[in-house]
């Protein structure tokens, strides 16, 4: 896995230092890096949200499920198995993308850190290896969260409208402390992700 992690983390720096060296900021390389991954995962996403939407449309079978073995804990889950094989869904489907993303994020975490860019390397009003000193990144990636969680239409459900509130306040006390480069990242590809959602609905099936 370090060895992954390594060829990762190698590939991310060489796809930075490229762009710098047309862009001239590591903080806008990262931008143009982010937008990139976005395109390369945009499968993913579409099958995502394919997998979400299929998922929606079983909510209301999957309640009768429910209600019906409420007192057989064992059959619920054998009827629910059931129905996402009868109609190929796959519950683990919505996650995919995110999960991808988390060993980018610790991958660029560590180019930060490991002086392949350099330390003093600026965008805006940050240093990219030190947290944004005014809390501005946090509270947007925080903001885009909500807009992502509006978006997708979570509300319609009791618990997934608590989460809808809850998630930004957690992104926001999770980056806080987060280099401003990854912040940076983490709210271009929010930004991205809102933007292919709202062409995703727009298109529909």
């Amino acid at each position: 896995m370090s060895y992954i992690y390594g060829l990762l983390q190698s590939f991310i720096a060489f796809l930075l230092n490229t762009a710098d060296k047309y862009v001239g900021n590591f903080g806008l390389s990262i931008i143009v890096v982010t937008i990139i991954i976005k395109i390369i995962l945009l499968p993913l996403t579409i099958k995502q949200d394919k997998s979400m939407k299929a998922m929606k449309k079983l909510q209301p079978q999957l309640e009768e499920i429910k209600k019906k073995f409420a007192n057989d804990k064992q059959m619920l889950n054998i009827k629910t198995m059931e129905l996402y094989r009868e109609n190929k869904v796959n519950p683990a489907g919505g996650c995919l993308p995110i999960l991808i993303q988390l060993p980018i994020l610790f991958a660029l975490f560590g180019v930060l850190r490991s002086g392949i860019i350099p330390k003093d390397s600026t965008f805006l009003w940050m240093k990219l290896a030190d947290p944004d000193p005014f809390y501005i990144l946090p509270i947007l990636n925080g903001a885009i969260s909500f807009v992502q969680q509006k978006l997708m239409g979570t509300s319609e459900n009791p618990q997934m409208k608590q989460m809808m509130y809850i998630f930004p306040l957690m992104m926001i006390f999770i980056s806080y402390k987060m280099p401003a480069g990854l912040q940076v990242y983490w709210l271009t590809s929010s930004i991205a992700a809102v933007v292919q959602q709202y062409f995703i609905m727009k298109k529909g099936d």
